[in-house]
Parts: structure tokens; C-alpha cells; sequence
């Protein structure tokens, strides 16, 4: 048996992070099932005619289909590659080869035809998803030969770890509120609430994995805003210094910023979050309100415990309603006023990062959908913990 997995980054840019960064899971994942990698980006170039109609995550699907035969197996890192993956393998009459394919952005109408068509065309695989509500958008559409699981998201934990010798006193005496990223950010709310408030806001908005860079419309005294990507170990440290993390995002169906969650999380720094349709999974906490009280609902109905984990956890950080620039001025307010209750979210954060979203958990539970009953049988064996 063959197992391939393809993803949309190029080898180039996958050493280069590498190089300097935290593990990338598709690379361990090769490593767990003995997989060949083929890489995407600049290895299939918009050359030619198909390149100028289709692009390279097509060229590159077609590619993939014509070097798999009965019994292989193919790991797609989205749905971008995994649908026209499926095509060209019932075109090719190769429907005998079982496809795992991550699904970010399923629900949207289009996709979810596409899925419906797709996976009964091919009918051996399995859709991994991230999000609750994508699993519940997409449920019914995709083939019942298929299967559909929820899986946590990854933090390579190592590598996004709290420096030892870090104390209260070491830490800025203006607290430091950080946001990353771009994807879905609501940066604007974000200015409206910290506006005056005695912190400095530092927006790094470059982003390593989006493809625009998401900005603000007006930036406060105390705001800095960064828009080129911030090296990794800069970034890093930048967690380290920061008093709070800000992940505000729009209403959104998908996790937009659950890197960013997962990895201030991993650094054991309370997380202030946008309670979205999409981003559910990652935080336990009550939601904030406009005028400072706490709305526990949350609490109970968001966080790992989605995923099937132990419930009743402690916190993690707090949410906000989406658009509510009130709200998240109470939430860093709250913060600020106490920070021995941001130090003891961080440390539950830290130690719930660990046990639900390590890279190592995420690269064995996808190991496990890639080899099948075997895998765990033989996991199980080597580890002496019972098999599933």
C-alpha cells in the first residue's frame, strides 16, 4: 500500500519554516505512517493550458491521481485539493483508493454539492473536520460510505512553550494586549475597545498562512500595528512579553484564529476570544458583556468537550460577542484590574493545549483514520495502552 499525502505548501517554503519555526504536522504525520509528501505551490507552476484555466491545486490533484492505484491511500490537506483529487480518480477508474481529506470551509453551498458528488464517486474515505459547525453544515451531504470526524486542531507544544524563568515582575509595567493574524480579524473592534484604556495594543497582523493582511481603519495612541509576518521566534517572544491575547474575529462559520488561540494557549496566556459561529472549540470561559458581567452559558456549551473530552474543565479565557466593542474593553478591563485571574487562565490554558490540541495527539488520531484498525492495533502494542 501507498500513501500520499498531499498538501498546498512547496517544499521551498516548508523548509524555510521549518528552518526557524515549529514542527509542521503534515511533515510528522509522513514520518507516522511512512508516507510520501507531494508537495504543492511551486511545483505546479500556472504554465500551459491547464495552469492558466485551472491552477496549481488542480494540476497538482492530477497529478496525485495518476500515481495511486486500488488500495492506496491519499491524504488531502484540504478541500481544495481533495474534490478535484476525487474527479480525476473516477476518471481515471481508480475508485478503489481511500481519501482523507481536511475539510476548513465546508459549508458553503457550492462545496457542499461538490462533496456530495465527489465522495460518491470515490466512496471509500473519511472528511476530517475541525470545527462543530462545520460538522453539523456539512452532515448529510457527504456519501454515507464516508465518514465524517471531528478532530482537535494542532499546537506543536514544544516548540510554543512558556520560558521558565518568566515572573510577574519580569513582565512589561504597561500591560501588553497582542493579536496575530489576519484571517476573518475584526482589528476595528478591537481599536474601539482599547481606545484609552492603560495598555499598549500591539496588532501583528502579517500572517505566515493567510491571504490578505487584515487592517484597521484607525489606530489609537496606544495601538501599534504590524503588517509584514513576524519571524517565529519573534513571535514567540512577543507572546512571552504580552499581559492577554485578543483573537477578534468576525461571525465566521469556520476556527479563523485557532492558530493563534492554540498557540498563546500553548504559551500559557489567557485568551480573549470572539464567540463566532465557527470558533467554539478551543476555549472554556464564560462570554462577557457589554457592561462587565459574565454570561456562563459558554462555559458549558464551548470548549474541548466538544470533541468528546472530559467536561467541567477549569477556564481558559473569556469570550465576547461578536461586534461588540464593549464587551472586549470589559474583557481586557477585567484583565487589567486582575491579573492574578489572566495568570490562572494561562496556566489552565497551557495545561488544557497540552492534553487536547498537542501535534502529537493530532498526527496519532490522523494516523489512525490514514492506516485504519491495524495502525491501532500496532500503536497500541508499542505504547501498551489498550487499542480502540
Amino acid at each position: 500500500m501507498t500513501t500520499l499525502l498531499c498538501v498546498s505548501a512547496s517544499a521551498a517554503e516548508t523548509e524555510r519554516l521549518l528552518a526557524s519555526g515549529p514542527r509542521r504536522d503534515f511533515v510528522e504525520l509522513a514520518r507516522a505512517v511512512n508516507g510520501r509528501i507531494v508537495y504543492g505551490g511551486a511545483g505546479f507552476p500556472r504554465k500551459g493550458l491547464l495552469g492558466r484555466i485551472a491552477g496549481p491545486h488542480i494540476k497538482q490533484s492530477l497529478a496525485v491521481s495518476g500515481q495511486l492505484r486500488r488500495g492506496d491511500v491519499c491524504f488531502a490537506d484540504g478541500e481544495h485539493v481533495g474534490i478535484p483529487l476525487l474527479a480525476f480518480l473516477f476518471a481515471r477508474r481508480r475508485r478503489r483508493v481511500r481519501v482523507v481529506m481536511l475539510g476548513h470551509l465546508v459549508d458553503r453551498s457550492w462545496k457542499r454539492v461538490l462533496l456530495g458528488v465527489t465522495t460518491r464517486l470515490v466512496p471509500n474515505g473519511t472528511l476530517v473536520v475541525h470545527s462543530q459547525t462545520q460538522l453539523d453544515r456539512i452532515r448529510g451531504w457527504v456519501a454515507k460510505s464516508w465518514t465524517v470526524a471531528l478532530v482537535p486542531y494542532q499546537v506543536d507544544t514544544a516548540y510554543w512553550a512558556p520560558e521558565s524563568s518568566e515572573t510577574p515582575s519580569e513582565l512589561p509595567i504597561v500591560p501588553i494586549v497582542l493579536a496575530v493574524g489576519s484571517e476573518n480579524r475584526d482589528y476595528n473592534t478591537l481599536t474601539q475597545a482599547a481606545a484609552g484604556l492603560p495598555v499598549q495594543v500591539v496588532i501583528a497582523a502579517g500572517s505566515h498562512w493567510a491571504r490578505r493582511t487584515a487592517g484597521a481603519s484607525h489606530l489609537p495612541e496606544n495601538v501599534k500595528y504590524l503588517d509584514t509576518p513576524l519571524p517565529f521566534a519573534e513571535l514567540r517572544s512577543a507572546y512571552t512579553g504580552a499581559a492577554i491575547v485578543v483573537v477578534p474575529v468576525h461571525d465566521v462559520t469556520n476556527q479563523s484564529g485557532v492558530t493563534v488561540i492554540l498557540e498563546a494557549m500553548s504559551m500559557g496566556k489567557p485568551v480573549i476570544v470572539t464567540a463566532s459561529r465557527g470558533q467554539r472549540e478551543c476555549i472554556t470561559g464564560p462570554t462577557v458583556s457589554a457592561d462587565g458581567t459574565l454570561d456562563e452559558c459558554t462555559t458549558t456549551s464551548r470548549g474541548p468537550q466538544l470533541f468528546g473530552d472530559a467536561a467541567g474543565e477549569a477556564a481558559t479565557g473569556l469570550y465576547v460577542p461578536p461586534n461588540d466593542a464593549l464587551a472586549l474593553r470589559a474583557a481586557i478591563k477585567r484583565f487589567i484590574e486582575h491579573p492574578e485571574t489572566g495568570r490562572e487562565l494561562g496556566a489552565a490554558a497551557h495545561h488544557a493545549a497540552a492534553r487536547h490540541f498537542s501535534i502529537e495527539r493530532y498526527v496519532s488520531t490522523l494516523a489512525q483514520l490514514i492506516e485504519g484498525p491495524s495502525f491501532r492495533r500496532a500503536s497500541a502494542t508499542a505504547t501498551g495502552e489498550p487499542a480502540l
